[in-house]
């Protein structure tokens, strides 16, 4: 991350004595970036609502950060959440860090996975394609991935149809060369392939006690079964409490693009004291300095 966290460093130059901060430049990117990958007639804002969010350096002491140094590249140690949660471990997860009480929730943040790709030499999966074919667009097409059926078996609830999805099958890689972990992850097509980890297998499949926890291995079922299968394929039990909100969402783009706005921004302020509203955007986080708003350069 060392350019683009060099590349904001002039912004933060011009606006910090507005109040501006590193991590609200952070936010920023983000929410642009959201805003900008959406499709073609999809305009769904993404605003700014507050600053003043704390940077790590006066955050913490430099001996809570990596290497005793706490600086624009160097933060507290953070574990990333386990890509191999289940379906109840993912929706504790994001309750417990983000206070997300509601599944849908979890489900819509999740859709965040259409956008980028995964590398072995970062965190060991191999998914340089991606988890879907545009990694550059922000859509439901990542529901559309892990649910089957057309809209008729969605809004006639026919299970069987919409348990038929993609045809995801196990891989396993060996990444001693790359030094990072060994890894299983979920794949599907070839030339490209695409991947899904676990966690994004337990929005539409029950894997809980049937993840490996060594490593990540799912063997006593599989996500779906086929016709040339044996009468012995055991079909992984679908996840009751997310599968329905990610079917909605495969069907209907308008309503993934609101709940993950409102999922996303609930994120962003996680921590912060926002209750008492923003009239006129961007607002200071109570508590922060200064008490009065900056003009910030709107995105062309």
């Amino acid at each position: 991350l060392e350019e683009p966290i060099d590349a904001l460093e002039p912004i933060l130059a011009k606006f910090s004595h507005f109040g501006i901060t590193r991590a609200d430049l952070w936010v920023l990117a983000s929410l642009e970036g959201a805003r900008g990958a959406q499709a073609n007639g999809d305009d769904l804002p993404f605003p700014m609502l507050w600053f003043g969010r704390p940077n790590c350096e006066d955050a913490n002491l430099d001996s809570d950060c990596v290497e005793g140094d706490c600086s624009a590249k160097r933060g507290p140690h953070r574990d990333l959440p386990s890509p191999h949660l289940t379906t109840s471990e993912m929706l504790s997860f994001f309750n417990a860090t983000f206070d997300f009480q509601e599944p849908w929730e979890t489900v819509a943040i999740m859709g965040a996975h259409t956008l980028g790709t995964l590398s072995r030499t970062n965190s060991g999966f191999n998914g340089p394609n991606g988890w879907l074919s545009n990694t550059d667009r922000l859509d439901s097409n990542y529901y559309d991935a892990l649910i089957g059926g057309s809209f008729t078996d969605f809004t006639n609830d026919n299970f069987e149809r919409m348990m038929n999805a993609g045809n995801w099958v196990m891989e396993f890689y060996n990444n001693s060369a790359f030094g990072t972990p060994d890894r299983w992850e979920w794949e599907r097509g070839a030339n490209p392939h695409f991947v899904m980890l676990n966690s994004d297998i337990a929005l539409v499949r029950d894997l809980e006690g049937l993840i490996d926890d060594e490593d990540g291995q799912v063997s006593q079922c599989q996500f779906r079964c086929n016709r040339d299968d044996d009468a012995g394929c055991a079909r992984c039990p679908h996840a009751a409490e997310t599968f329905d909100i990610a079917a909605e969402y495969k069907h209907d783009n308008a309503k993934f693009l609101q709940d993950f706005q409102a999922a996303f921004t609930k994120m962003l302020e996680a921590g912060s004291d926002t209750e008492v509203g923003c009239p006129i955007p961007p607002c200071p986080i109570p508590g922060t300095f200064p008490t009065t708003s900056p003009t910030l350069p709107q995105p062309s």
